[in-house]
């Protein structure tokens, strides 16, 4: 499986003769692309109560996100392709635990985290911007393809945990107070109504 691993990130890693404006875009996309992608979310979420919701699962999302892929290095700390002195470090890491990516957990999470919207165009824009950091990872030889895989599968499992977990629950405990709000309101208002009538 290492093997595998070893000849699929050479075969994407950039070598020395590549164009310099595709060193540019990776790093762009590794960089930029998920504050970008999240931006857009948070612009939409101001038009709409369905893309608030979706901001919030993407944020929490995230979060939890960020909290597991730290555990996972502190407990098994993977090293990356500069460990074994495998390719180019286009952009310098070190040798620190590379498994899962972070930057590719941290995107597909709020790409699939998009789901719940009640289109499917958000999400699979949201999963192509997500391919295109993944790609950005392996491409500066900051990643093995493992490390993608892996960090794509719990973003996904995560995004889902968080909004079946907890923002559907908040929603609807949110959306339960405002019913009630709106009903003890109503009560106070025919009650008026009614003390007026009899007057």
């Amino acid at each position: 499986m290492q093997d595998l691993d070893f000849a699929l990130f050479r075969l994407v890693n950039a070598g020395m003769s590549v164009p310099a404006w595709s060193l540019g875009f990776a790093e762009f996309s590794s960089d930029l692309l998920p504050a970008l992608l999240t931006l857009g979310i948070g612009v939409c979420a101001l038009f709409s109560r369905r893309w608030r919701y979706a901001l919030f699962t993407v944020l929490m999302s995230v979060l939890a996100v960020w909290l597991i892929v730290n555990m996972i290095r502190a407990v098994a700390p993977i090293p990356r392709p500069a460990f074994y002195g495998l390719g180019i470090q286009w952009v310098p890491q070190g040798v620190r635990p590379g498994f899962p990516s972070l930057h590719a957990a941290g995107t597909f999470a709020a790409a699939f985290a998009l789901w719940c919207l009640p289109s499917r165009w958000p999400m699979l824009a949201a999963l192509l911007v997500a391919a295109v950091v993944a790609w950005s990872r392996v491409y500066l030889g900051l990643h093995f393809p493992s490390d993608i895989v892996a960090a794509a599968m719990l973003g996904a499992l995560v995004s889902i945990v968080v909004e079946r977990g907890v923002s559907r629950p908040l929603s609807l405990a949110a959306s339960g107070a405002y019913v009630a709000r709106r009903r003890s309101k109503m009560r106070m208002l025919r009650m008026r109504r009614a003390s007026l009538n009899t007057d």
